[in-house]
């Protein structure tokens, strides 16, 4: 998981979706970090006690370093953007809530110039006896 998939631009539902999956992620794997974590940082610790200074590469130390800066920080960008999608979720309710009512009128004028232009069959008037409330 990168912060750079946190980072995605979400425009449509399937990156919503990609967005959200991603943030059930990182809420799963936040409850057994610290179980992962803590044990690799006891070994260093234990490494740094009993092995000469200088035995450990530099480059090393500071992935150790930044190992639960990054969690943390990666945390907290998953915490904003999930704020930032409860706020565009309003927006996508009420994008749909308008197409719906935009169909529901379609349907009824498409059904009711069906009904005017076409002679009126058994099948044909049976099949548009259904209405959308």
């Amino acid at each position: 998981m990168t912060t750079g998939k946190l980072s995605r631009k979400v425009e449509d539902l399937d990156s919503l979706r990609f967005m959200m999956n991603l943030l059930r992620e990182i809420r799963e794997k936040q409850s057994s970090i610290d179980m992962e974590i803590n044990p690799i940082m006891d070994m260093y610790q234990m490494l740094e006690y009993y092995l000469p200074s200088g035995f450990m590469e530099k480059e090393e130390i500071d992935k150790k370093t930044v190992l639960r800066t990054n969690w943390k920080k990666l945390v907290s960008q998953a915490i904003t953007r999930t704020d930032e999608l409860s706020k565009t979720q309003i927006g996508f309710k009420r994008g749909l809530v308008k197409d719906i009512s935009t169909f529901k009128t379609d349907i009824v004028q498409v059904s009711n110039c069906f009904l005017c232009l076409c002679p009126k069959r058994e099948p044909f008037s049976t099949l548009l006896s259904w209405r959308i409330n």
